[in-house]
């Protein structure tokens, strides 16, 4: 049991490092290393089929969202960053409502 708890945080962290270095076609190819890998693995460790699949299918699961919670976050910040960058000192704008220098006639 502590094989399969190591592979499926080792998708985990594999997902994770994959939303953050690579775009989105990376999952593909990555994805497919782990279902052969795990298989393996398990199959060496002497899981069923039954149990097998099921683990292979939640560290893929595991991984997909892993990383997709990376892109999320990262995102998430990247949005954050770009609304501090708006420029707060400038001229105003030609329509605006209030004309300060108008209040004084």
């Amino acid at each position: 049991m502590i094989i399969a708890f190591t592979l499926l945080i080792a998708s985990a962290l594999l997902g994770l490092a994959i939303g953050l270095v690579f775009r989105v076609w990376a999952i593909a190819p990555v994805s497919l290393l782990i279902a052969i890998f795990s298989a393996i693995i398990l199959r060496a460790h002497d899981f069923g089929f039954a149990g097998g699949v099921s683990i292979v299918i939640g560290c893929l699961v595991i991984c997909q969202a892993a990383y997709f919670t990376r892109v999320f976050m990262t995102t998430r910040s990247l949005s954050a960053a770009n609304l501090t960058q708006e420029e707060v000192d400038g001229e105003p704008s030609g329509d605006r409502e209030q004309d300060v220098g108008d209040e004084d006639k």
